[in-house]
């Protein structure tokens, strides 16, 4: 039973690889994805093991074993629960006005039931947010957004789609509210106009083929040529691409009295809150001495008390 919760929102910095470990297709190193959708998926083991360390370098082994539970997990659970992070919003190439944020119904009513298991409405203004269905065909955008070529028309990566213009009001409307859970960047500020509302099976085959593949090889370090048989294909999740996790949280189930300070969910979340607040950029999954995997996180909301929940 959790007494608290909240969301965790990811937003890419730079292209993130956290790895499935297999591969049946031609990329050597596959990216993580859901198995009854293939939507890319960042587990949350990856998410929890990058905050706990961050822990530890900030508190005391006290007070990291008090809120994540004992490394070996011997004694007592993690008060804290992190779900695995789900797309919400994946960045694709669009002709005109650089590149688009789309999103689809399913994805929506998905966010929609899981922000309601933290006591969030789907709505702004005390009014309902509408997920609208769109055909394959077409695209729901702003009637004044910068994606739009010849006046009624998108065209994302080398598709064409027509504009359903007498929908652009859902629009603003879902931008509006999605841009309270989003850490705030220049891009995001200007949301409504890079935000782009596609079909379901169009949804799918971008997060599965507009990704980043990248060759590489490995070197032979006593010759500085390439090592035989060591070339390679990886998959990356690309930059600006937004996910979003539940964050559940119990009363601790051990007391330090050293940290007599944190003894129910709130003091957890405060804590957990202020680390993410003052640490806001992590680096999840490999490459991270390319330069890969650095998110930036947001929590929401910063305090809010909910009923136990089994």
């Amino acid at each position: 039973m959790y007494k608290k919760g909240a969301i965790l929102t990811l937003y890419a910095e730079t292209p993130i690889h956290m790895g499935s470990g297999q591969s049946v297709s031609y990329v050597d190193l596959p990216v993580q994805r859901e198995r009854h959708t293939s939507f890319p998926v960042l587990w949350s083991s990856g998410i929890k093991g990058v905050i706990r360390d961050l822990a530890s370098r900030k508190w005391n082994k006290e007070k990291v074993e008090v809120i994540f539970g004992p490394e070996d997990g011997s004694d007592f659970a993690s008060c804290i629960s992190i779900t695995d992070a789900k797309i919400l919003l994946y960045p694709v190439r669009s002709v005109k006005g650089v590149f688009a944020w789309i999103t689809c119904p399913f994805v929506l009513k998905r966010f929609k039931e899981d922000l309601r298991a933290i006591g969030i409405d789907f709505k702004v203004n005390n009014e309902d947010i509408q997920i609208p269905d769109v055909s394959d065909d077409k695209v729901i955008v702003l009637n004044n957004s910068g994606l739009i070529i010849n006046n009624n028309q998108v065209a994302l990566e080398e598709f064409c789609f027509n504009v359903e213009s007498s929908r652009s009001d859902k629009v603003n409307k879902l931008s509006s509210f999605l841009k309270q859970f989003l850490p705030e960047n220049e891009l995001t500020k200007n949301l409504e106009n890079h935000l782009a509302i596609v079909s379901e099976n169009v949804f799918k085959d971008f997060v599965n083929y507009a990704v980043e593949i990248r060759t590489r090889i490995r070197i032979d370090q006593t010759k500085g040529t390439v090592k035989e048989g060591a070339l390679f294909s990886e998959e990356l999740i690309p930059s600006e691409s937004i996910f979003y996790s539940l964050v559940f949280i119990t009363d601790p189930f051990k007391i330090e009295k050293k940290i007599e300070n944190i003894n129910n969910a709130d003091n957890v979340f405060s804590e957990f809150n202020s680390l993410l607040s003052e640490n806001s950029l992590l680096q999840l999954g490999g490459d991270e001495t390319l330069g890969k995997g650095y998110v930036r996180v947001k929590i929401y909301p910063e305090n809010r008390s909910q009923g136990g929940q089994s």
